[in-house]
């Protein structure tokens, strides 16, 4: 399995880095459809919210959680993931690697780094709508 040739490149080979782990594990995602598509599975550089040239590491993974407690911190904390649906997806040896990125607002964070042509949208299925509003 490989990633992309890009990322491999950008980091000589350092990202994911040495001690990301190989999931053997539920992974959750924030995505804007239902059913997912390959779009809800795009790193920040795919999506272009950041140059490759500006790039960090975590900004060619993906952003996601091990448990549903973090899923539900995360949506009490940021907004937007209250309008977007929660996909949860089984992650193993042939998905790529992952590994706790935790921040102040969401310690139970995860990166996720999918190997290249794995379309992750077929292994995700959805688990939660969006919120409703308050009316």
């Amino acid at each position: 399995m490989e990633f992309d040739q890009e990322l491999v490149e950008r980091f000589n080979g350092t990202c994911p880095p040495e001690d990301a782990d190989v999931p053997d594990c539920m992974v959750y995602r924030a995505v804007a459809a239902d059913p997912a598509t390959p779009d809800d599975f795009q790193s920040y550089v795919k999506l272009k919210k950041v140059s490759v040239e500006k790039s960090k590491c975590d900004d060619w993974g993906l952003s996601v959680w091990q448990d549903l407690d973090a899923v539900e911190h995360a949506r009490n904390v940021i907004p937007l993931f209250r309008e977007r649906y929660i996909a949860g997806g089984e992650m193993g040896e042939a998905h790529g690697k992952i590994k706790a990125s935790p921040s102040k607002n969401q310690p139970k964070h995860f990166t996720f780094w999918n190997y290249c042509n794995v379309n992750l949208s077929t292994s995700f299925s959805i688990i939660m709508p969006p919120l409703e509003e308050d009316v």
